[in-house]
């Protein structure tokens, strides 16, 4: 499984680019990953993605998640983005590499 993150905006404007693959991971940190995004609930966000919020000099979150052929997109922003999704965000900004 690949993860793609980009964050966006804020009040440099800046976009930080971050990825995982649970492929080159340790196992447990590969589990942790697949925990998360099934705890995040891509299949129903990616229907109602965007997910839009409000306030200025906030983050856009832009979310790819590639198993296989299979790919989820949500783009969310800040305000937005549920709980579950906000600690997968976090872990892959967090760890990832940068792209």
């Amino acid at each position: 499984m690949r993860i793609e993150v980009t964050r966006s905006g804020g009040f440099a404007g800046l976009t930080v680019r971050a990825s995982l693959d649970t492929a080159e991971l340790e196992p447990e940190d590969a589990q942790e990953l697949r925990t998360l995004v099934e705890h995040a609930g891509l299949d129903e966000l990616s229907r109602r993605s965007p997910l839009r919020g409000t306030g200025a000099d906030r983050f856009q979150y832009d979310l790819t998640v590639t198993e296989g052929e299979r790919q989820r997109r949500v783009v969310a922003a800040e305000a937005a983005a549920p709980p579950e999704l906000r600690a997968l965000l976090e872990r892959v900004l967090r760890s990832g590499s940068a792209g």
